[in-house]
């Protein structure tokens, strides 16, 4: 049995990771870190056979885990990634995996030296209305997909469990929704339409907290390289008066709809079907019920030598978006080659 220390004891991961970690029998939590003794006592509530530390590197000394699951702020994440892999741990990390080119180069290095898995969470695919376009596109449905739009509208920022809000803090944070929110949406279109990004054209803007140092709206198009033309259209904002997730993808032989709580699949010829979900994709904000199936693709890396690597390439590509993206609405929405 695998056992692991979960680094950060913040909402995401008493939340979100524990009670998943928790629910299995091939896997067990031995410990977990983080600075602050009031989460640490929080953790040690939930989990009262495990053991707390300071550091990683104590827990390490202590308990020889042989993986860590990482749920800190994002500027912290390439010097615990590098502490693990040195170590010879696999690693889970949170996203976004690293802020930088250099870092995530680095440990693309790292990676391939210690043999070990290095995979983020991408935890929206395994939604339950995601699951389902997934496997209506794998079905052909709609045929191939060619076009894809994706919005996120929140009423704010996502507040953390620190004094300050490192979301608002583009050192800590990477910046503003485009972090937040853009790496979500990246994967998902990176799995649906499954091509290789082409050009990148994007706007950051403050269109209502004019006082953050991150943007709060971001409006991304990636065109891909298929056999014709195929985009994908981003929208993303903290300044909305509702919160809601919605969406569309095109195919060669019609096309689904998302709704938050519904997918309405159209195809061509033929009456739409409606399929209603229990609760809406922008409910909630931990999901220890998506995170189950983050452990399942963590353990099947680990275990299967042809399926290790395979979140990282998406990882890469998710950064490789963002930094275009940033760079693109520096231009004023000069579209870039990927």
């Amino acid at each position: 049995m695998l056992r692991g220390v979960m680094v950060g004891l913040g909402n995401v991961a008493i939340e979100g990771h524990l009670p998943a970690w928790k629910d299995r029998k091939d896997v067990v939590i031995v410990g977990g870190v983080d600075s602050s003794k009031d989460r640490a006592a929080l953790f040690k509530k939930n989990m009262p056979e495990a053991q707390t530390f300071g550091t990683l590197d104590e827990a390490i000394l202590s308990l020889k885990p042989d993986f860590v699951d990482i749920a800190t702020p994002p500027h912290t994440h390439f010097s615990i990634i590098k502490t693990a892999l040195r170590a010879g741990l696999h690693v889970l990390c949170e996203k976004p995996l690293v802020l930088k080119k250099s870092e995530i180069e680095e440990l693309a290095l790292d990676r391939e030296d210690s043999g070990k898995v290095l995979m983020t969470v991408h935890n929206w695919k395994y939604a339950p209305i995601c699951r389902e376009i997934s496997s209506r596109l794998e079905s052909g449905v709609i045929g191939k997909p060619k076009r894809l739009e994706w919005y996120v509208l929140r009423t704010g920022p996502s507040v953390t469990t620190d004094k300050e809000n490192w979301r608002l803090n583009p050192e800590m944070s990477g910046g503003g929704i485009l972090i937040d929110h853009g790496w979500h949406a990246f994967y998902l279109l990176l799995e649906w339409l499954k091509a290789d990004p082409l050009k990148v054209k994007a706007s950051l803007e403050k269109r209502q907290y004019e006082d953050l140092s991150v943007e709060d709206t971001a409006k991304v198009t990636v065109d891909f390289h298929m056999d014709g033309p195929a985009s994908a259209e981003v929208f993303l904002t903290w300044a909305s008066r509702v919160r809601k997730n919605s969406g569309l993808i095109e195919g060669s032989k019609g096309r689904i709809l998302m709704e938050d709580d519904r997918l309405i699949i159209e195809k061509t010829g033929q009456s739409p079907e409606t399929v209603m979900f229990d609760k809406a994709l922008s409910a909630g904000s931990h999901h220890p019920d998506w995170f189950n199936f983050i452990i399942d693709e963590f353990l099947s890396e680990i275990s299967d030598a042809s399926k290790s690597g395979n979140n990282f390439y998406t990882s890469q590509a998710c950064f490789k978006l963002i930094e275009k993206s940033k760079e693109s609405s520096e231009k004023n929405a000069a579209p870039l080659v990927y």
